[in-house]
């Protein structure tokens, strides 16, 4: 019974989300994770330990939110945002080439670069410049998100999230990373599928679905290829590989691209890798503002201020706003923004939160579900994948799945004698594939847009990550009978 209880949250979660919206299901999703909490045997100021955490997660979450809007705003009052728009123009007269060019390769890059949900925050506002709604926007952003996520934030995810908790040996992070690759790539086959049946549906039907398949394997080889040799750098080299290869396969001619209304989201760029690069500035910025012993639970949190997107958003703002001799700072729109973000964001966080440090008195509910599906014997590779998606839609990162789970993956490939690699290849593959299902990208990166309704994006994305996610499974079932 107790292993059921434990996937209820997820299971409420997704259901209401479905049936009535995301806001209802946060809501009802937090008041049963809340009482599951104190069944499992949790106080009041355990209770009160985790509730903080869930606080200080939301902050850093609406940090990039408010710096992604403040930068956008100034740049689309400024009349840059028009400039980027028109300064694609003459690479390739379809537009929604130019949107698949984007969506992929900027999407991609940034979060190579940075991760913290940073795609999301800038790639569809830049999408929506172009002419496209939305919805479209925000629903083809998080699925290619969900395949870049993987070596996301210079690879923290597989390096930070596998390879230091794990204590693994890198010639098995090596494998790790080129086996989770080239399964996300061909798992993306038929997430493209439903993507560009959406785009159909929500814009017009595709007429250059050659072209961006080309574009899209301009990135996928690469990627493979650096997964293995620099798994930390994969995403990024790859992204800057597509964007030389596709401009020379698209360009017409002597066609001139301008690239000075670029140089904003450039300078952005240059900001957020540098600290991640440059061990120095990296131990300055590493600066936490930490809370120790939660109420006396033992409960830890803390906040690094200085290492949030937030500050090089507003440094690139600000500089844009003093250039272009902006009429307005826009910071009322953002704080706006940010309290109806917050009234969903927070009890999606503080649900997930709730379940990771359950830990009381027996096993966590997120240990609980490992356990169960550790169950399925040597069909446990195909159900694999999936505990890493479940890890990102209920924690919000495609690190802290990995942390969370990776460990139980290993326990549950050694017991079960199948081969590590490709059970934590599963793992770090879904992972990544969570983010396009995940409540925080899905409400930071709508609000951003200014999309209401969460529900919508949800459903749309639900399928394709439930069929990469087979795929997935099919692939590492495969390969352990091959070995």
């Amino acid at each position: 019974m107790i292993y059921l209880l434990s996937f209820l949250p997820v299971a409420v979660l997704v259901v209401v989300s479905l049936l009535k919206g995301v806001r209802e299901a946060v809501m009802v999703g937090l008041v049963v994770t809340s009482a599951l909490f104190f069944y499992w045997g949790a106080s009041l100021p355990h209770f009160a330990g985790v509730i903080s955490i869930s606080l200080l997660m939301s902050l850093n979450i609406l940090m990039i939110v408010f710096g992604a809007l403040f930068l956008y705003n100034i740049m689309e009052g400024t009349g840059m945002i028009r400039q980027i728009s028109q300064s694609l123009d003459e690479l390739h007269p379809a537009k929604e080439v130019r949107f698949f060019l984007l969506a992929i390769c900027l999407t991609a890059f940034f979060e190579g670069v940075a991760g913290f949900g940073t795609p999301g925050a800038i790639v569809p506002l830049l999408l929506i410049a172009l002419g496209f709604n939305a919805l479209l926007s925000v629903a083809v952003v998080l699925p290619f998100d969900s395949l870049f996520a993987m070596f996301g934030a210079v690879g923290t995810p597989i390096l930070t999230g596998l390879q230091l908790p794990l204590h693994l040996e890198w010639p098995q992070v090596q494998q790790i990373g080129l086996l989770a690759a080239v399964t996300g790539v061909v798992a993306m086959l038929p997430v493209l599928y439903f993507i560009f049946r959406m785009f159909g549906r929500l814009h017009a039907p595709l007429e250059h679905k050659g072209k961006v398949l080309v574009m899209f394997s301009f990135f996928a080889i690469p990627y493979c290829l650096l997964s293995y040799f620099v798994p930390d750098l994969a995403t990024v080299l790859a992204a800057l590989v597509m964007l030389v290869l596709s401009v020379l396969y698209l360009r017409e001619g002597k066609t001139k691209i301008d690239l000075k209304s670029w140089l904003p989201y450039g300078v952005l760029a240059v900001l957020l890798l540098l600290p991640k690069v440059f061990g120095p500035l990296r131990h300055v910025l590493g600066w936490e503002l930490a809370f120790s012993d939660l109420f006396g639970t033992g409960l830890k949190a803390g906040i690094r201020l200085l290492q949030s997107p937030l500050i090089p958003f507003v440094l690139v703002g600000v500089g844009v706003g003093l250039l272009r001799k902006t009429k307005s700072w826009y910071l009322a729109e953002g704080m706006q923004k940010l309290l109806q973000v917050l009234l969903v964001l927070f009890p999606s966080i503080a649900v997930a939160q709730l379940m990771i440090h359950s830990e009381v008195t027996q096993p966590s509910m997120v240990s609980n579900i490992a356990h169960t599906l550790s169950a399925m014997g040597s069909a446990y590779v195909i159900f694999s994948p999936f505990l890493g998606i479940i890890g990102t839609f209920i924690t919000g990162s495609t690190t802290i799945s990995n942390v969370v789970f990776g460990a139980s993956q290993l326990g549950t490939a050694q017991a079960l004698q199948l081969d590590p690699t490709v059970i934590l290849g599963m793992q770090l593959f879904g992972a990544s594939m969570g983010n396009g299902v995940c409540l925080f990208n899905i409400i930071a990166a709508a609000s951003i847009a200014n999309l209401k309704n969460y529900k919508d994006i949800l459903s749309i994305n639900l399928l394709p990550t439930v069929a990469a996610g087979l795929v997935a499974g099919a692939v590492g079932w495969l390969l352990l009978n091959a070995l």
